[in-house]
Formats: structure tokens, sequence, C-alpha cells
């Protein structure tokens, strides 16, 4: 049975996918343990067979043998099998329990879409904290013909190439497991820790992905995104003829150099549809409308040629929490087909991590330090906008 495949990268070592007839020669007693206090806090995830522990205090006790929760290591009670194992140390739990948090928080964190994922066309993974340069291909536009009977083939024509430029940034907190929680098996406090934990994270990152496009962030071309000089601003209210008006806009966007259309089909399920909070129900009636007046017709209703464009039940009408007009929206082509935002990912961790930042010394003998264990929630990315075709924005006034 194969353990899932987005706790992987969380769990590292400690899971491997494993068949439940194997769990106990397949597996030592250190990682069984682990597995064991992972699925406690995450009952939900596969680990192979290996049951969950029954609560904190006997996941604790397994780690050091302090059935009394003293504090102090008692490496005469815990197992043989686990003593003997390379990494057993009083360290064993405190790095266990962080094993369990990271689990915990990557499953959380993708519990809270804020809808960023919509802006990002590509995910990168760096080495270090050294500025990004980010190059984009440019495009090659439509093949030459040739007789290959009497001309060679010809060189691609010349391309424009763009750069991007950033930075890394850190985002990250502090949270504290007691021995108090341990001794009141607070299982129910650490997992909505780090659900608390996990939703701080994911709006961090949607808020640093989102800014971009409310701030109208400058593009390669060192221009923002949205102009009048790149086609994709407007300034009228949400309603059918602008909204027709802004998918025009970007189905007619062009390659640079060669001037070829992009080609972006209308009728595609690849249109979203951004808005704020307030602006939701109008939204969905323009979605679902099958005529409207034009401003040239205020008589005779036409059909609609956005008609659940956004969804047939309105799915790719996003609200957007940060933003803070009431009356901007904006229409978003899938990335798929072009390139909006590019993010970076230290070591290519797109998910949050939480490691332990204040435990004890592997041979001090002791399981906390002033009676808690400190672990620090981190998360390091950075970003650009990479190209303004694929998106339009209308900031009213």
């Amino acid at each position: 049975m194969e353990v899932k495949a987005r706790y992987n990268s969380v769990i590292g070592t400690v899971y491997k996918p494993i068949h439940p007839e194997s769990v106990e020669v397949g597996i030592g007693p250190m990682q069984k343990g682990r597995l064991a206090l992972a699925r406690l806090l995450a009952p939900e995830i596969n680990t192979g067979g290996v049951p969950a522990f029954k609560s904190l205090p006997e996941a604790y006790t397994y780690f050091t043998g302090d059935s009394d929760i003293s504090g102090f290591i008692q490496k005469g009670r815990v197992s043989q099998d686990l003593r003997s194992c390379l990494d057993f140390n009083s360290s064993s739990f405190s790095y266990a329990l962080a094993n369990a948090l990271n689990v915990s928080l990557s499953k959380d964190y993708k519990l809270f879409p804020f809808h960023e994922e919509i802006l990002i066309s590509e995910k990168k993974a760096v080495k270090d904290f050294r500025r990004i340069e980010s190059v984009q291909l440019g495009y090659f536009g439509a093949l030459p013909e040739i007789d290959p009977e009497a001309e060679d083939y010809p060189d691609i024509p010349a391309y424009v190439d763009t750069e991007a430029q950033y930075d890394l940034s850190q985002k990250g907190a502090l949270i504290w497991v007691t021995r108090r929680h341990v001794v009141d098996d607070r299982v129910d406090l650490l997992r909505a820790m780090t659900r608390r934990m996990a939703r701080a994270a994911r709006l961090a990152h949607a808020r640093y992905v989102w800014k971009f496009f409310i701030d109208n962030s400058n593009c390669p071309d060192g221009a923002a995104w949205f102009t009048t000089d790149h086609g994709n601003l407007g300034n009228s209210a949400l309603d059918i003829s602008p909204l027709v008006t802004a998918i025009s806009a970007l189905a007619n966007m062009t390659e640079p150099g060669s001037g070829e259309k992009i080609g972006l089909d209308l009728p595609s399920f690849c249109w979203w549809l951004v808005v704020p909070v307030d602006l939701w129900d109008t939204a969905v009636k323009k979605n679902q409308a099958d005529s409207y007046f034009t401003v040239n017709d205020l008589t005779t209703k036409t059909p609609n040629p956005c008609q659940k464009l956004f969804g047939e039940k309105n799915e790719r009408i996003v609200t957007c929490p940060f933003l803070t007009d009431v009356n901007d929206w904006g229409v978003i082509r899938g990335i798929e087909d072009v390139p909006l935002v590019e993010m970076s990912y230290l070591n290519g961790k797109e998910d949050p991590e939480l490691i332990v930042e204040a435990g004890p010394a592997p041979l001090s003998g002791y399981a906390f330090i002033n009676e808690k264990l400190g672990y620090k929630a981190r998360h390091e990315y950075g970003g650009a906008v990479v190209d303004y075709r694929g998106a339009y924005k209308a900031i009213v006034a």
C-alpha cells in the first residue's frame, strides 16, 4: 500500500512505501514510533499499517520511558529495540513530534485555498537566497514555409527574451508544546495549533501572490502589469459588456516580435473572474444571464456570449479577500496558455515546515527545556510577474 505522495516530502526518511504485512520486519522501532505519532495527529493518513498511538502520553512514554511524564528520560524503561537504534537519544521524542506536526501542517495547508494558484504559472526550486534572474523565452511566431530541395532550413526568426529579477522572502513564527500539553493529552490542541499555523502560512503566501495583481506590480518590460499600452486595463464597472471587452482584449493579445496572435480560445474552460466579496452576487448573475442590453441598444436584448464562461455553477468565479476596492475586478486566462507569475521556493519546499527550535540536547537526559519544546514554522519563497498577456483588470473609479 503506497503512502500518500503528498506526505512523502514532509516526512522524508521517516516515510517509506510499505506493505501492511511487512510492517513488523520492514521498518525499525524508531520509524514505527514516528509513524504512530504522525497518525495520532493526522488519523486520515496512510502509515502502511502502523496503528496510531492511543494518546500523547503513550507516545511520549514510548520514546522516553518516562511514564510519569516527569520530564526526565528513563532510558532503562525504553524498549531494547528502540534503545539500540543509532538515532535514539534524549531528543527522540521532540524530533518525532516535529515530524508528526509537519505531517499535520502539510495536510492542513492544503485546506485553505485562497485561489492564488490561478496566478502561478511556474514553480521553481532554488538552492539559496541569492537574487533570482528568471529569463522567459520569447515566442517563435509561425514556422516559415520552405522547400528543402532548394534551400537549407532557416534559423528560427529572431525572438525577444524577457527577464524578471526577484528575491526570496522569509516567513516564520514559533509555537510551543509544553509538558502540560503531554500530561493532559491535548492532541486536540496540537491539531488546532497546526491548523492555525497552516492557515497563517497559506494566508501569507496567498497575500504575497495576490499582491502582484492588486498592487499592479511591474512586468519585465518595466511597465505596470495593467496599462493601456499593454491593452489589459479597463475602468468600467462589472457588467456583461465590460466582460466582453476584457475577454476580447486577452483573446487579441499578440506575441512580442512576430505580432502573431497568441490564440486564446474564447469558448474555453480556462477563464477565471476575480471579484471582491461585495461583487460576488453581481458576478454570478452576469455569468448566468442568457442575454443583456448593449450600450448601443437599450431596447433589444443580445445573447450573452459570456454565459457560463466562468463555470456552469460559477466555480471559476473567485472572491479575492485581499481586494479592498469593492468595485475592482479582473479576468484571468488559464496559466496553461500564458505565463503570469513565477514563484520560487527554497530547496523546492512549497509547503511550510516545522523544525525543532528549542529542544533537549541529545545527551542531556531531559525531554523538555524549561517544561516545553519550541518549534519554528518557516516558509521561504519569492516571485515576480513574468508576462502581462494573461490577465485583465478593471480599476473602477
